[in-house]
């Protein structure tokens, strides 16, 4: 047995994982120790450049990256603008859409930019699916702009099948990370002086010299090599650090086989969400928080608002101009900050609003239906390129149904992934 996959789930807190961690070699050791150092592991290139997984990996058609435009010259904002005007076009045809509103930056930008180009008439076709994580993260936007000027659906209730089942197409922000560059990265900066202080001394100083270049294109990623291997290590250990060591040189080899110019550290950070992580970020919701509808139903049902044509292009065409990101973790989403404030005014938000893990605040416990959604989750291994999930358990959703489309478990199934597992290896070294 064979499969293409659309998506691979290694979650190593699984049994499955846990059971044959030890009996495979050191490159399948290692691609499972990615999901112990930053999470569940579903990494794949939607480019030409090299990465490896122990299985064959392709991206569907509507993920895959554009071709570089350098020339690209459309502002943020006009590209926000854009995409507000295909949901506005969407509402003249008659549809209903629901926004998955965390209260965190991505998806505060959605609400503003279907205000500022939406008719109020328009704007009773969209409903702000929320929880009370997501009105306390900004407070003062949801008593100015959402408290009683929309309809609203508690998030803690419903499934995204839920949402398409009862009329709206979901509007997802999961991509906006993937347009600026990763939470990973900004966790670095924040902790940049102790990462040098494990430095040997006679570079210390050159490296605190280098704190405020993140987003310099003069100051290539790999004159932080030293630094970004100890964060990538997950203990002090030499395996650990042996770890860190391979993680960094598979993205260096990724970024040396792309197209894609890749230079200062905050484009290193970027390169990883865009690039590797972009398809899980696109499609994670309509697979872990849906348990009803087939797979390509609820993609195909889905707006991925940062999928557009146009982010994409400005995403790729504004490194290192301080659109991203400035010289401080302050000022990541430095575009998306301005669009924001020069709707709502707010300058607390707009100088000091700090990067948070928003998704959670949608607080997917849905009234007796988050231990079916977290037994589904850590069921799925992967799914293939019919769109049909391969299990490594028997799964039954709610009332004991059958899922639809899922593979139930079965040893072809676990025989495969373990077999590939045992004929990786580390193809990316000595570049």
């Amino acid at each position: 047995m064979d499969h293409l996959l659309y998506f691979s789930n290694v979650s190593p807190k699984h049994p499955f994982w846990e059971k044959i961690y030890p009996k495979v070699g050191k490159a399948s050791q290692f691609y499972i120790d990615i999901a112990k150092r930053l999470g569940i592991n579903r990494f794949i290139t939607r480019n030409e450049g090299e990465w490896s997984a122990p299985w064959s990996q392709q991206i569907p058609d509507q993920f895959k990256m554009l071709p570089y435009d350098p020339n690209f010259k459309k502002t943020y904002e006009e590209v926000t603008d854009e995409q507000a005007l295909t949901i506005k076009l969407g509402i003249q045809q008659g549809k209903k859409y629901g926004v998955m509103y965390s209260g965190g930056m991505d998806s505060t930008c959605v609400a503003v930019a279907l205000m500022k180009n939406l008719t109020p008439k328009e704007l009773e076709s969209v409903v702000i699916c929320a929880s009370v994580h997501s009105r306390i993260e900004n407070p003062n936007f949801w008593r100015n702009h959402i408290h009683g000027k929309f309809k609203t659906l508690d998030s803690n209730r419903y499934l995204y099948d839920d949402y398409i089942n009862m009329g709206y197409t979901p509007i997802i922000s999961d991509e906006g990370d993937c347009i600026f560059g990763t939470a990973i990265g900004l966790q670095l900066y924040y902790n940049y002086d102790y990462y040098v202080s494990l430095q040997h001394p006679a570079v210390q100083n050159n490296l605190m010299k280098l704190k405020y270049k993140i987003s310099d294109g003069n100051v290539h990623y790999s004159k932080y090599k030293d630094i970004l291997i100890r964060y990538f290590s997950y203990d002090d250990t030499d395996k650990g650090l042996e770890f860190g060591k391979l993680l960094y040189e598979k993205y260096h080899h990724n970024i040396l086989t792309s197209k894609m110019p890749v230079n200062s550290l905050h484009d290193f950070f970027w390169w990883l969400i865009f690039n590797v992580k972009y398809l899980n970020c696109s499609i994670r919701s309509a697979i872990y928080y849906n348990i009803t509808m087939p797979a390509k139903q609820c993609i195909d049902n889905t707006v991925n608002w940062f999928n557009s044509p146009g982010y994409q292009y400005w995403s790729m065409a504004n490194n290192n101009n301080g659109m991203k990101i400035q010289n401080t973790h302050a000022t990541y989403k430095y575009a998306q900050r301005k669009y924001i404030y020069d709707f709502d005014k707010n300058d607390w938000y707009f100088k000091f609003k700090t990067k948070l893990e928003s998704l959670g605040n949608l607080n997917f416990n849905h009234e007796g239906k988050n231990d079916t959604v977290k037994r589904f989750s850590g069921s799925i291994i992967g799914m293939n390129d019919k769109y049909e999930y391969l299990c490594i358990e028997i799964f039954h959703s709610i009332e004991n149904v059958p899922y639809t489309g899922v593979y139930h478990y079965s040893p072809e199934i676990t025989n495969f992934f373990e077999e590939s597992l045992f004929n990786y290896k580390l193809d990316w070294l000595n570049d």
